[in-house]
């Protein structure tokens, strides 16, 4: 199942959507796409923070007097590496988007060939997104999460701690080589020291002395790895850049 989240505060924008998706799927022939409509950023942003899932997002640059922007930035703050096309009435604040890895930029009023063409490109990049779902026997269970939403994870005797993007902690009884085993065939991660595994995903910055994550938490650096992290780091940015 493909969700999308569309945020306009137009609603014949939000409805043309919808029409123009819904005749997508008849097409197509698909049955698996689901779309979910906000007339404003903070109720996405919401939700968001209710930990729904979306694996595209379209939105308008001007929601009201918020920025989808602003949102798109926030998007990526949770680790979400979900498409987003951005569908507004000006180029202005293009250079800003591209900053988040938007996969389109449409002007309104919108051309329905190039939607089609932004629409199929996202789907068929969600669809690679979500082939990371992996399977963790955790203490409460068999869990299924995706790779992306790892923010890291800290070996504690025979466990790893694992600390989801929502600050959600899962706890596994495997050693850190196993998990990292696990974790690298999705590429992105990287170990620090002897008890880490990073998601450069979630990384903000690294200095000579730690690994700055988004959610503020500092993972000190053993002395001498400083330029083999923040090359891993740099290669990441690289990589996500070329998808």
């Amino acid at each position: 199942m493909i969700r999308i989240a569309i945020c306009d505060d137009d609603k014949k924008i939000l409805d043309d959507l919808l029409e123009y998706i819904n005749k997508y799927t008849e097409k197509k022939n698909m049955a698996k796409i689901e779309v979910f409509c906000f007339n404003s950023a903070s109720l996405l942003q919401s939700a968001l923070e209710d930990r729904k899932v979306f694996d595209i997002f379209i939105l308008d640059v001007y929601i009201g007097n918020e920025m989808g922007t602003v949102l798109s930035r926030n998007i990526r703050k949770f680790g979400i590496e979900s498409p987003i096309i951005f569908i507004t009435t000006s180029l202005e604040h293009a250079p800003q988007s591209y900053e988040v890895g938007t996969l389109r930029y449409l002007i309104k009023p919108i051309d329905i060939v190039k939607f089609y063409e932004a629409l199929e490109a996202a789907i068929e990049k969600a669809e690679k997104i979500g082939r990371r779902q992996i399977k963790l026997k955790t203490e409460n269970g068999l869990e299924t999460i995706n790779a992306s939403y790892i923010m890291c994870s800290e070996a504690h005797e025979h466990y790893q701690y694992i600390l989801l993007n929502d600050e959600t902690e899962l706890k596994v009884r495997l050693t850190v080589k196993e998990l990292f085993t696990i974790l690298s065939k999705h590429g992105g991660f990287c170990r620090v020291g002897s008890s880490y595994i990073i998601n450069l995903r979630h990384v903000k910055n690294v200095s000579r002395t730690d690994v700055l994550l988004y959610n503020n938490k500092k993972i000190q650096i053993p002395r001498g790895k400083h330029v083999e992290i923040k090359n891993a780091f740099w290669d990441y940015q690289y990589e996500i850049q070329e998808d």
